[in-house]
């Protein structure tokens, strides 16, 4: 989302940690894991004197028992749809795909983000081998976002209070619609150092950008998300 992100501060971190540099994933550096992480595949930005405006579109995943991953949600899926013969297949995590919108200030660097979001399942009726496409819950998503150290921040955080709505689920699962709940999260830019794709965690490690966090291989904006 972010392209001047070099930094010599970060230079001189990589050469002194070497072969000390972590593993993704690029969390908070204390050993948590965020509710659900998504990859950005692709983007188009427009910019002009006052403003950045971007749409991209993500993948991910979300924990089991979040907001954006029900507990049960899967497997009651696929009982409903096996009633129409599709087989569907139950993950460890919930499969996430989206559509979002940024508009972000040139002048003070704080903006917004929204779009849509799809939880899909892979199924025989659309494909078992590629990535999931079946849908199971789709929604929306709207939230404010602040460039850690800018103009060059390779950080951008999504301020608390941003919102999930949960707004179609799969036929008959229990979930009360509309469903809102609140969030936090960080847009993770890789960088490179020393020839290196590396993210940077909350905690200043330098950590490198994994074969999975890669599309058509070049490194993914990694995005974190935290339910309230």
């Amino acid at each position: 989302m972010w392209t001047r992100v070099s930094s010599g501060a970060l230079v001189m971190g990589i050469s002194l940690l070497g072969p000390a540099l972590g593993t993704s994933e690029a969390n908070h550096g204390h050993g948590t894991q965020p509710d659900a992480v998504l990859y950005e595949l692709t983007e188009h930005a427009v910019l002009d004197a006052q403003q950045r405006r971007a749409t991209a579109s993500l993948e991910g995943s979300a924990r089991r028992g979040s907001p954006l991953c029900p507990e049960g949600l899967q497997a009651y899926a696929k009982a409903a749809f096996a009633t129409f013969g599709i087989r569907v297949k139950v993950d460890p995590r919930c499969a996430l795909v989206a559509v979002g919108t940024s508009e972000i200030s040139l002048k003070d660097f704080d903006g917004t983000i929204g779009g849509k979001f799809w939880v899909v399942v892979n199924s025989d009726a659309t494909n078992l081998t590629d990535a999931q496409e079946l849908v199971i819950m789709s929604g929306s998503f709207a939230g404010k976002v602040q460039v850690i150290n800018p103009p060059d921040g390779h950080t951008i955080e999504i301020l608390p209070e941003s919102t999930f709505t949960s707004e179609w689920v799969v036929d008959g699962f229990p979930l009360s619609l509309p469903a809102t709940f609140s969030f936090s999260g960080t847009f993770r830019l890789p960088l490179t150092v020393h020839h290196i794709a590396v993210y940077e965690t909350d905690g200043g490690r330098l950590v490198p950008v994994l074969p999975n966090e890669r599309a058509l291989g070049k490194p993914n904006v990694r995005l974190e998300v935290d339910f309230e």
